[in-house]
């Protein structure tokens, strides 16, 4: 792909009014799945809806769940999955108390496209009045996995930290054992997950006794944790959560992790609004093409997203400033070679109602970007694009 020739398409999504915070993943067959959150037709609090890109556009929207009890945040957002025979599995969060961070995850499951869902599944084991979110699902093929930062030690309030920790659910809904994988994290960043054969790839925003809040990944399989480590010793030291987690994806026969990070000087270069980072992540890989690259533009948000196009190369989205409004942009990069170019893919508030823009690729060499869009008609929209042309073929990473 010459970058001058990068075609962005748009793609019309029909959606209620205030409709917000998108996410993507791929279907069975390697097409677009996106999800977002809209008030219901009814009145009645609000629905997650789901469309899957065809030929012809975005199809007939469905909706999964609907309720009056939510937790609605900016960061802390609903996902879907679909496993090899098409059974689709969303997840979405719902208030346990009155308490401001009282919520735990729901999970419902559908087996006809959508057509009807399961009674909702709780896949953590506790219903202590803390925070249970920031969910990563995914397809394990024939069952779900699924990872979430979890509240329950800080239940007695002696200031206890926030945990990771994981589950599976097979297609009929049964749960399998709730692991601890990381005692003690970042309270509320976003965290990722990519699907290798019988194991899954975490990345997480960690955070130590001293308070710094660098990137950590860890493999786990079927009963053990494998490796772990850090993804780069950033040094980032920050009182509280920045609510701003990492993305992860596989391109060729690598694994690559961005993320973004606060600190004032990034690869001997100042960065005074912090930095989009991009790493290899595999170890085995050594020297210039596994260095960290600078994604941004000087002026990050963060909020990345990556997507690996198959040949080697990764397409990452993020949020920039511009003047006193923020942009969607997107980037590829291929290891070990020079960045290419900044593309403006939308723009959108630099606050927290934009929440964070969602990227995925699509098995034509295509890839998709959602976002949602403020100030429209004095609320949000969620808005779509299509960008053909990056690869000649793809296998999709495993969201």
């Amino acid at each position: 792909m010459q970058e001058a020739s990068l075609r962005i398409e748009p793609l019309l999504l029909k959606t209620a009014k205030g409709s917000a915070l998108p996410n993507l993943t791929n279907s069975a067959d390697g097409s677009a799945l996106l999800s977002w959150v809209e008030p219901a037709a009814d009145g009645k609090g609000v629905c997650l809806r789901l469309s899957t890109l065809g030929e012809n556009g975005w199809g007939e929207a469905v909706t999964a769940a609907q309720g009056s009890g939510w937790f609605v945040n900016w960061a802390d957002f609903p996902s879907a999955a679909v496993l090899l025979d098409g059974t689709m599995a969303v997840h979405w969060l719902d208030r346990i108390s009155q308490k401001t961070y009282a919520y735990g995850v729901k999970v419902s499951i559908s087996s006809d496209q959508g057509k009807t869902w399961s009674d909702p599944i709780i896949p953590h084991r506790d219903d202590s009045q803390t925070e249970h979110g920031f969910v990563a699902l995914r397809s394990m093929g024939d069952h779900f996995f699924l990872a979430w930062l979890d509240g329950r030690a800080m239940a007695d309030g002696e200031g206890k930290p926030m945990t990771l920790r994981a589950t599976t659910i097979s297609a009929k809904g049964t749960r399998g054992i709730d692991r601890l994988l990381d005692d003690r994290v970042c309270d509320c960043c976003p965290l990722d997950a990519l699907v290798d054969g019988e194991d899954v790839t975490l990345v997480y925003r960690d955070r130590d006794f001293l308070g710094v809040r660098d990137i950590s990944w860890l493999q786990v399989g079927a009963e053990k944790i494998h490796q772990q480590g850090l993804v780069r010793e950033d040094g980032w030291v920050q009182e509280g959560c920045p609510v701003n987690g990492p993305s992860m994806a596989s391109s060729g026969s690598t694994r690559a992790v961005a993320w973004y990070t606060g600190v004032d000087r990034v690869l001997d270069q100042p960065a005074p609004e912090g930095a989009v980072l991009a790493t290899l992540l595999d170890p085995a890989i050594e020297g210039e093409k596994s260095s960290a690259v600078r994604i941004d533009d000087g002026r990050p948000v963060g909020r990345v997203d990556i997507a690996g196009l198959g040949d080697g190369s990764y397409l990452l989205c993020w949020l920039e400033r511009q003047g006193d409004g923020g942009e969607v942009r997107v980037r590829r990069w291929t290891p070990g070679s020079a960045r290419g170019s900044s593309h403006r893919i939308g723009s959108t508030s630099p606050g927290r109602r934009s929440g964070y823009p969602r990227i995925v690729a699509l098995k034509d060499g295509s890839a998709v970007v959602a976002w949602t869009e403020t100030e429209v008609d004095g609320g949000t929209a969620v808005r779509t694009v299509k960008i053909p042309g990056l690869a000649r073929s793809t296998t999709p990473s495993s969201r």
